[in-house]
């Protein structure tokens, strides 16, 4: 008898029991409606997950949404969250923080901190996406900016220069292709940002077999160019000085016999001309680090199939990297962030 009673009240607890020990789900009053299909959403998402469209999201909402920071292609339009650095030193915990809440890698942030410059922490699929991560960042004492894809305009280079001479007010800038021109004043001349652009192409034959692929020849072509990009204030296309074409002829008797000797004492003295104007030559040190948001573009070409010997046929392709666009977005970043 006694342990049926002990049975009706094992019974009685397991009835008693909560389906679940907490709210694992959102309440109806904080579902946020789409404005386009009308369809409600968790409150922790940016975009509508039924038909894409951006949500509507008050500030109070806004603490609720932990970004979901894909990793964009590089043809995407984003917006970059700019770190800008200060003379405070970023705690350790505050690095964790930050990495469980963008994404990154502690290593990375830190690489970023500790360089001491603007640098990009993450691409973001929205402005509003953007703005909350921004804002999350705020909190927690980063001075951060936002530039979008849009304005860099990364695919339309700066206009190429032929020529510089230099006055005492103003400098003549002769445009590459045209020979047009252009006359800006000293003290219009804002930022100077020096770097190079690094291109490399390996050609490969590949064999085929069964399924696995034999590499029988390749050859590789690396190549590098330094230059320099002029901005001033009303200009975010700026120009570019390449070392090949360019006429050294303003420098004078300091023109030395190679060309990359040369643009190294151009940068130096336009930033003795125009003492106001920003030097920014860190580009070269920091590249790595901007490599882990703003990727080098690399591509392969297939070449077809090529015949080696009787009977045989060999795979041929072309891989290619090139930076020019990466340099091209940190350069500008500088003219957007004056």
């Amino acid at each position: 008898m006694q342990e049926n009673n002990n049975n009706s009240t094992d019974e009685d607890f397991l009835k008693n029991l909560p389906l679940q020990a907490e709210e694992i789900g959102f309440k109806p009053d904080e579902m946020l409606a789409c404005g386009k299909c009308a369809r409600t959403n968790p409150p922790n998402r940016v975009k509508c997950m039924y038909c894409g469209a951006e949500l509507e999201i008050s500030a109070e909402q806004a603490g609720n949404i932990k970004p979901g920071l894909r990793k964009l292609e590089l043809w995407e339009q984003g917006f970059n969250v700019i770190y800008l650095p200060n003379d405070e030193q970023i705690a350790v915990e505050t690095i964790r923080k930050l990495a469980q809440l963008t994404g990154r890698e502690k290593e990375f942030l830190q690489k970023a901190f500790d360089a001491r410059t603007p640098l990009p922490l993450v691409r973001c699929e929205t402005a509003k996406e953007a703005e909350i991560l921004q804002n999350r960042l705020n909190e927690d004492g980063l001075k951060t900016s936002v530039v979008s894809d849009e304005s860099l305009t990364a695919d339309t280079l700066p206009t190429r220069l032929r020529g510089v001479e230099i006055r005492d007010k103003y400098v003549l800038l002769t445009i590459f292709n045209t020979g047009k021109i252009e006359i800006i004043n000293l003290e219009d001349l804002k930022i100077i940002v020096t770097g190079a652009i690094f291109q490399k192409a390996v050609e490969a034959t590949e064999a085929r077999k069964k399924g696995t692929t034999k590499i029988l020849d390749a050859t590789e072509i690396a190549s590098d160019e330094a230059l320099i990009d002029l901005y001033t204030g009303e200009n975010a296309n700026g120009y570019r000085i390449l070392t090949k074409g360019f006429d050294f002829s303003c420098l004078g008797a300091e023109k030395g016999i190679l060309a990359r000797d040369n643009i190294k004492k151009l940068a130096a003295k336009l930033q003795t001309i125009a003492p106001q104007a920003k030097l920014i030559d860190d580009y070269l040190s920091v590249r790595g680090v901007l490599g882990e948001v703003w990727e080098v573009e690399q591509r392969k070409d297939s070449q077809g199939l090529s015949r080696q010997r009787f009977g045989k046929f060999d795979l041929s392709s072309i891989s290619s990297s090139n930076n020019s666009q990466q340099f091209t977005k940190y350069s500008r970043m500088q003219w957007h962030l004056l």
